[in-house]
């Protein structure tokens, strides 16, 4: 993301030749410049499927007007890399375009790319053809760069292209971006935009504690990356953090008019949250945002230094968006595991910087999970990013205790509701039994493969003389797995994998022990995953994969699941699978 496009040459036609003119003669007669008339969709190129623009039936401005349709994105070049006389540009403030929207709850994205590119959320609610306008401090970096004409940053004269659409497929909470379409016209520079409001105070965090002490009306809105939108939780809107905290705080509390819930995106970035708050903060204006986002933006490399600088840019955003009506709670950025145990604290250090310099409470969710130890967290998480139930109620725990003691509130922290209880089962097979343990040495027998990268193989075994080798040596078009037979569980009860795992090699991509749930009793129809552990185990050794799943409401029948993802290089083997 922020790639700059690829340079191609101009189309030659006649709007694309006539273009080279506009920028200095639109400066010499005092007229706009226009960046694009949208009168041919065929100077536009779909450049993330299933993007589609046609000529729309209906134009605001000349012969024609461009219907996009999306998710995806299309992108119209100027450009090969800079446009003749554009160096005027920098004495503008902004752009605008105009809009048919498709009526829809949907916002779209229009973003202007050269060096760097940046991006303009705007909503397709209204039918009409109505001028949007956007000065370029609206604009959000889609990358670790400064803002368009400030320090830093790319300035106007260096825009190439013009895009519309994201990458993006997903927003709340992962939930995909449905299809919408709107009609646009007439993309053009404008040198004079009224400047964004000043950014007004934060609403005081007093304010918050007391609807919650008075038992008032009270909406918590959770903002951050998969984290927070519950990424690996089996039924993520039950067991997310912010769903927890809803019900610990009303129960703790007895304030029942409280709500919290999430508007995260797995994968975000402080940057994309920048972006996105025309979007996010759209309805009822929350009476506090919590955010803990962090995750993506050290996989990205951002330094300590713009992390920071973005973090404040988005708090600034928040607050002018919603007129200073939000309190904010920052939650300092916590831990993972393996590496990312210690890489997040430069991170956890600049939130609580930030809540210094704002004077902004902070909730340290960093050192409450690093005070469980390396190994112990490891219980707490799916992976290296992702909490499990267990680890998502600790987080509620700390996030609620903390608004609770804040409050003045002296009572104990309620017991969380107990699951209903099992019904009772047939006594289990010993884990030695055939059903339950796989020791590959007649072969794969009733396992599947669904990649040729996988085998049987005599080079190394746990136990016996044969194991399954996964040998990747390139990516792959979809993921690489083996499965078990099935066998029948119920809701409720617990089930323990183990596996012995044997790395050879490695350098992309994490791989482990899963389990395959399933609504069917035959193992058959769509997977539900339960992550058990995640590897690469320390290389040349054995070492087991092992951890415990409770079986989700619905679930009929498991199956044990190797896994490795289809960006994975790695060579490794596994032995002795067993489920007990």
């Amino acid at each position: 993301m922020g790639d700059p496009i690829r340079e191609v040459p101009m189309v030659p036609t006649r709007s694309s030749s006539g273009l080279f003119l506009l920028p200095l003669l639109g400066f010499l007669a005092a007229a706009p410049v226009v960046l694009d008339e949208c009168d041919d969709a065929k100077l536009w190129a779909p450049t993330r499927a299933p993007a589609k623009l046609t000529n729309a039936a209906e134009a605001k401005f000349g012969p024609g007007a461009i219907q996009v349709t999306l998710p995806g994105e299309a992108t119209r070049t100027l450009s090969r890399s800079w446009v003749p006389g554009s160096a005027a540009w920098d004495a503008t403030a902004g752009l605008s375009f105009w809009v048919k929207g498709d009526g829809s709850e949907n916002f779209s994205c229009l973003a202007v790319v050269g060096a760097y590119s940046y991006a303009f959320y705007f909503p397709l609610k209204d039918t009409q053809w109505h001028q949007v306008t956007a000065t370029w401090a609206e604009f959000a970096p889609e990358g670790q760069t400064g803002a368009i004409g400030g320090a830093g940053g790319m300035p106007p004269s260096a825009i190439n292209a013009i895009r519309v659409g994201t990458r993006w497929t997903i927003f709340h909470n992962n939930q995909n971006i449905p299809p919408h379409s709107f009609s646009i016209d007439r993309i053009q520079l404008e040198e004079k935009l009224d400047p964004p409001a000043p950014v007004p105070p934060s609403r005081d965090f007093k304010e918050i504690l007391a609807l919650l002490k008075e038992k008032k009306p009270l909406r918590i809105q959770c903002m951050g990356d998969s984290i927070t939108a519950g990424t690996s939780l089996v039924d993520r809107e039950r067991s997310r953090y912010a769903v927890l905290s809803e019900d610990l705080l009303r129960r703790w509390t007895g304030n029942t008019s409280l709500v919290a819930y999430s508007r995260a995106v797995g994968g975000a970035r402080s940057t994309d949250q920048r972006a996105w708050v025309p979007r996010d903060f759209v309805g009822p204006t929350p009476d506090l945002m919590t955010l803990w986002i962090g995750y993506n933006d050290k996989s990205g490399a951002y330094t300590r230094e713009y992390y920071k600088q973005s973090v404040n840019d988005y708090l600034d955003r928040v607050a002018r968006f919603t007129r200073g009506r939000t309190a904010f709670l920052l939650i300092a950025t916590g831990p993972g595991c393996g590496a990312r145990f210690t890489m997040m604290d430069d991170y956890a250090e600049v939130i609580r910087e930030i809540g210094r310099e704002r004077k902004l409470p902070v909730v340290d969710m960093n050192r409450a999970l690093k005070a469980l130890g390396r190994d112990a967290i490891e219980g707490y998480f799916a992976d290296m990013a992702h909490p499990n139930e267990k680890g998502h109620r600790l987080v509620a725990e700390t996030l609620c205790e903390f608004l609770v003691r804040q409050a003045g509130f002296q009572g104990p922290m309620p017991a969380w509701p107990e699951a209903p209880a099992a019904a009772p089962v047939a006594p289990k097979a010993p884990v030695k039994s055939a059903a339950r343990l796989w020791d590959f040495e007649a072969g794969l027998g009733e396992w599947t493969a669904d990649s040729q990268e996988l085998s049987i193989s005599e080079e190394k075994a746990a136990s016996g003389k044969k194991s399954i080798r996964f040998d990747l040596k390139a990516a792959a078009k979809d993921h690489r797995r083996a499965f078990s037979p099935a066998w029948p569980v119920k809701a409720g009860e617990s089930v323990r994998l183990r596996a012995q795992c044997f790395t050879v090699s490695h350098s992309a991509g994490d791989f482990g022990l899963f389990a395959a749930a399933y609504e069917t009793a035959d193992g058959s129809g769509p997977i539900k995953v339960l992550p058990v552990k995640r590897g690469p185990t320390p290389l040349g050794a054995w070492a087991r994969l092992e951890g415990a799943v409770e079986i989700p409401a619905g679930i009929k029948s498991l199956r044990a699941m190797i896994w490795a993802p289809r960006d994975g290089l790695a060579t490794f083997f596994i032995d002795d699978v067993a489920a007990e």
